[in-house]
Order: structure tokens, then sequence, then C-alpha cells
């Protein structure tokens, strides 16, 4: 298994949003990839071969454009790198996530 190293992509898009939520919980529904339909409404499908951890699967639908991904790194209660191909484009998410400090007094 090859871990992507950089962007070989055209477009490269970055989205982040502070989230009123524990980061395990957060964190439990970035990574049972089975339940995403159930949050997700732009995922129709998910299926993950084994656990959420490198060198696994995972198959999932969106807008009717289904994608098989690779999990590439998965850094606990922290980061995640997977991607995948479909129909000849080959995307990479790089999810992350990060604590918030309570506002000083």
């Amino acid at each position: 298994m090859t871990t992507p190293t950089g962007i070989d992509a055209p477009v490269i898009a970055h989205h982040e949003i502070d989230i009123a939520a524990p980061l395990d919980m957060v964190w439990n529904l970035h990574t049972d990839v089975d339940a995403w339909p159930a949050w997700n409404l732009e995922v129709t499908a998910a299926k993950l071969d084994g656990a959420f951890a490198p060198g696994n699967s995972f198959t999932w639908t969106s807008y009717d454009f289904t994608v098989t991904s690779t999990i590439y790194i998965v850094e606990d209660h922290s980061r995640a790198l997977w991607g995948g191909a479909a129909q000849g484009i080959m995307g990479t998410t790089n999810g992350g996530s990060r604590r918030a400090l309570p506002a000083s007094t």
C-alpha cells in the first residue's frame, strides 16, 4: 500500500467547521463508516471492510457516484487520511479534529 504524499489534483478544497460536541462523539461518527447514511443525507450507502485502520477499504455512494476508498493513516481521535479512485478520478481526504481550548477569563 502506497500512502499519498502530496496532492495531485487540479482542484483543492478545504473545509472546516467548529462542532459543539465531545471529541469522542465526532471521532466515532467519522470512523463508523457504515452509519454515514444515517447522519449524512448526501451519502446513500457506505460499507467498511474490517476496522477503520490503515490498509482497509470502504465503499460509499453519494449522488449515485460510488467510490472505493483505502484508509492510509489513522491517528486516533486526531487525523485520518483516506482516498480512492472512481471513473478515473483520484481523491484523498485528510480529515482531522482538534480540541477547542476554553476561553480565558
